[in-house]
């Protein structure tokens, strides 16, 4: 795996110049030299036989090492200036430098170069990166302009695609005091009645409680799913809020996991969103607003959601705006305080996330902002590109840009602009946002819910 400069701040690589750094480091010897004792610890055995006896102990074996890499046998003059060094020795041994001991035994697996005779334009590319690159719409004329850019999402789309709800070792207490798992029979109290929708951690039914005669909604999760759906009920259990989907109870059978949440008589925002349907900005800033009071509550308690996007969002027919799926939602702590599992969709990832940073609450703000521009426009940025260049395009272009800028406000623009900053740190927090001037064009429920039913798709 080439290993590949992060980070703000970093320079550009130099087309004449290596592209990766040294990976694959093992360091097998490891020298001290205790001062109490006076003697030395961990020497090769070669080398602790050219000393006086009783100053080496627990040596390294250093048979069977290959040639250009085994410890040579220290030369007489090496072994005099140990020696003198020990006694005391004379000035002239004193001021000879001593090494006990200088890096070998270094496995330096990729070494990734610029080659502008090669297909890709890199020369020493593995060959799963190579077969990856050669199959997407990543030119060489991208690598040569963004040698870094390429490698770091040729990395994560054959390192880190695939999601996994990150370790939350130090909320299980609370967590688990939030999560109660019934094992009696669901079918005896809830009846689907309709399919809604299907994601990567389940598939979403309307279903009515037969005891109330109430919809809800039911999300079914296979059986070996069951720790992740834990992690996800007390993710959306201390998330309540008036913006956020609210969680019922959940259920286990010997298939399935049943979890049962509000039912938004609605849909997901993407049915509201249409290419060439231009939305007004009062309609867009009242959206945004909804979600940046749910993102705002989210991370004041140190969690993020990490998935955010039109499919979870959920508009209900009064012209409530609610977040839905806590699939990928995770808590921060003390201990840590950034993330850098690789988590949610493609087309709304902030750069930070794909380049395999750290990161914290800003993500869900550039996918805020992604959002946005699906309102404006129908889809997301880059949704015409394949996932790979897509990655590539969002490292490396900056902050996205709408296709038809003057159609909006000088207020929308500077929003967008502050919530997709490529730097995290300048990007702006949901409550700073919450105070932003095109905020305030926002309409009121009323007339977004007669937008909404208006408008769903039918």
């Amino acid at each position: 795996m080439a290993s590949t400069p992060k980070g703000p701040g970093s320079r550009p690589p130099d087309p004449q110049k290596t592209v990766s750094h040294v990976s694959g480091v093992a360091h097998t010897l490891h020298v001290t030299f205790d001062a109490d004792t006076g003697t030395f610890k961990g020497l090769p055995d070669v080398w602790a036989a050219a000393l006086p006896p009783g100053l080496a102990r627990e040596t390294t074996n250093a048979s069977g090492k290959p040639d250009h890499i085994a410890p040579a046998v220290p030369t007489r003059s090496i072994v005099e200036t140990i020696k003198s060094t020990i006694r005391g020795g004379t000035s002239a041994a004193k001021s000879r430098p001593m090494y006990v001991s200088k890096p070998f035994n270094v496995e330096h697996r990729t070494h990734v170069k610029l080659d502008d005779r090669s297909s890709t334009g890199f020369k020493g590319l593995p060959k799963n990166w190579r077969t990856l690159l050669l199959g997407s719409s990543i030119t060489r004329e991208d690598v040569q302009q963004n040698p870094q850019a390429v490698l770091d999402v040729l990395q994560f789309q054959l390192q880190g695609a695939a999601p996994k709800m990150p370790s939350i070792q130090s909320l299980r207490l609370q967590s688990s005091a939030a999560v109660e798992v019934k094992k009696s029979d669901p079918t005896k109290l809830y009846k689907r009645t309709k399919k809604l929708g299907e994601g990567a951690s389940g598939v979403v039914y309307e279903a009515i409680n037969l005891k109330t005669n109430k919809r809800c909604a039911i999300k079914m999760t296979d059986i070996q799913e069951l720790e992740q759906v834990k992690t996800e009920i007390s993710m959306q259990t201390m998330s309540k809020h008036p913006n956020v989907v609210g969680y019922l109870e959940t259920y286990q059978t010997s298939e399935h996991v049943w979890m049962v949440m509000e039912y938004i008589e609605g849909g997901p925002l993407t049915d509201l969103v249409d290419i060439g349907k231009v939305w007004k900005e009062k309609h867009i800033a009242y959206v945004c607003r909804e979600m940046l009071k749910a993102l705002a509550f989210v991370h004041s308690q140190h969690r993020l959601h990490r998935d955010i996007k039109s499919d979870n969002v959920l508009v209900d027919l009064d012209g409530q705006i609610k977040l839905a799926d806590f699939g990928f939602a995770v808590g921060l702590t003390t201990e840590k305080k950034k993330r850098q599992s690789v988590v949610g969709t493609p087309y709304w990832m902030s750069p930070e996330l794909i380049r395999g940073l750290p990161y914290d609450a800003k993500v869900d703000i550039w996918s805020l902002g992604i959002t946005l521009i699906e309102m404006c426009e129908g889809e997301p940025p880059l949704m015409d590109k394949p996932p790979l260049r897509a990655l590539l395009l969002i490292t490396t272009q900056g902050t996205p840009k709408l296709q038809n800028p003057q159609r909006y406000s000088r207020e929308l623009i500077h929003f967008m602009n502050r919530s997709m900053d490529m730097n995290p740190e300048k990007r702006s927090s949901a409550a700073m946002l919450l105070m932003h001037p095109f905020i305030r064009k926002a309409c009121t429920q009323k007339e977004f819910s007669k937008y909404a039913r208006d408008n769903f798709k039918k």
